[in-house]
Order: C-alpha cells, then structure tokens, then sequence
C-alpha cells in the first residue's frame, strides 16, 4: 500500500476538475487516482453500512427460519433501523466538503449523533407499537447492527 503525501492524498494526476466518480470507469486499471483521507473514510464508513446491511439480510433469515416469518420480519425492521441511523450519521458527518473548518465538522458531528439517537428511539418506538412485531427480534436485529461496526475492516478502501 502506498503511503500518503506530505498533503494527506496519494498519487494524482489532474482530469480537468471531474470528480474520481465521475472519471474512474473511463480509466485503465494502471492509472492511479487520487483519493484524499477524507473520501478514503467516507468509503470505509459505508462500508459499515454495507456490513449492517449484510448482517440485517442474515439475522433476518435466522429469525425467519428458526422463529417465523413475524420473527424474521421484525429482525429485519429492527436491523434496518439501525442501518438507517448510521446511514444518517455517516451523511451528516461527510456532508462538509474537502477543507471545510474544524468548528464547522465537530459542530455538524455532535448534532449529527444527537439526531441518529433520536431518529433510533423514533424508529424504535413506532416499530414496537406496530401490529404483528415481534419486540425481542426487533430488538435483537437492531443490536446486530452494531457488530457491522466491528464487521467492516477498518482500514479505509484502497485509493484507487
């Protein structure tokens, strides 16, 4: 793996101001983009997601299999309520583009975690309240979300 520059991104070569998103399917394999830390973390956060995405789909069908389809249903709520509640805070706290000031991110991190709790208690209160919920595979799904953190590697994508 290649270590970063003095400026905290990798080897680059300028494509006319075009993001890597919009450039890197036109590129051959040998070309290296440059991706900052920044959008390297950015990945690597949705790549927790992803995970919890995974985990929601595998919880669920365990609960379907071993408990019923109301089981099953009800893992899956309660894992795409916690899906939902990281997927909130990974856009609340990469919504700062490149460079933005330190005040700024740590404000926007704070009320970004503030809101993903309680969107969580939201969600999970109209889900329990809900008819046919099963409240213990509810809450069991949305606690496996949490291994989706532990899940994702944590070292960021590669940056090309």
């Amino acid at each position: 793996m290649q270590a970063p520059d003095e400026d905290g991104g990798y080897e680059s070569r300028h494509f006319g101001g075009l993001t890597v998103a919009e450039v890197a399917f036109l590129l051959p394999g040998s070309v290296t983009l440059r991706l900052t830390r920044v959008q390297a973390e950015r990945k690597a956060a949705f790549r927790v997601v992803l995970a919890q995405g995974a985990i929601t789909l595998g919880v669920g069908a365990a609960a379907a299999a071993g408990w019923g389809v109301a089981a099953g249903k009800s893992a899956a709520w309660g894992g795409g309520i916690g899906m939902a509640a990281t997927l909130f805070m990974v856009v609340a706290l990469f919504r700062y583009p490149d460079g933005a000031g330190a005040l700024r991110i740590a404000w926007g991190f704070y009320l970004g975690q503030f809101l993903k709790v309680a969107l969580s208690i939201a969600l999970l209160v109209v889900a329990f309240g809900a008819q046919g919920v099963v409240p213990l595979a509810l809450l069991v799904g949305y606690v496996a979300t949490f291994a989706g953190y532990w899940a994702a590697p944590r070292q960021p994508l590669s940056r090309r």
